[in-house]
C-alpha cells in the first residue's frame, strides 16, 4: 500500500503522462515522460498539482539513475566472469554423449 496521499498522487501524475504519450502515439520513455510531466507542470493551474508533479519528474528521474547503476553493475559481475573455451575437445577416453 502507499506510504502517503502525496505517493499516490505522484503515481497517479505519471500514469496520466503514460497515458497522454500512448494517446498521441509517441514513444514511452523515461526522457519523453519528464517532458510529459513538465509540460503538465506548466500547464497546471494550482500550486499542489504542480508540487506533485514535480515530485513525479523526481521520482521518475531517481529511477532513470537507479536502472543507470544497475546497469554499470551489471557490467561489472559481467566482467568478473571467466569462460573457458578452447578448441581441444573433450577429454581423451571419455564420450561425447
Amino acid at each position: 500500500m502507499y506510504r502517503s496521499e502525496d505517493e499516490k498522487l505522484t503515481d497517479v501524475m505519471i500514469g496520466e503522462a503514460v497515458l497522454t504519450l500512448l494517446k498521441s502515439d509517441k514513444p514511452v520513455s523515461s526522457n519523453a515522460l519528464i517532458a510529459q510531466l513538465e509540460l503538465m507542470a506548466a500547464n497546471a493551474d494550482d500550486d499542489t498539482k504542480v508540487s506533485v508533479i514535480r515530485k513525479a519528474i523526481i521520482e521518475v528521474r531517481n529511477g532513470m539513475v537507479t536502472a543507470r547503476k544497475r546497469v554499470q553493475g551489471d557490467g561489472a559481475e559481467r566482467d568478473k566472469t571467466t569462460h573457458r573455451m578452447n578448441s581441444d575437445g573433450p577429454p581423451d577416453g571419455s564420450k561425447k554423449h
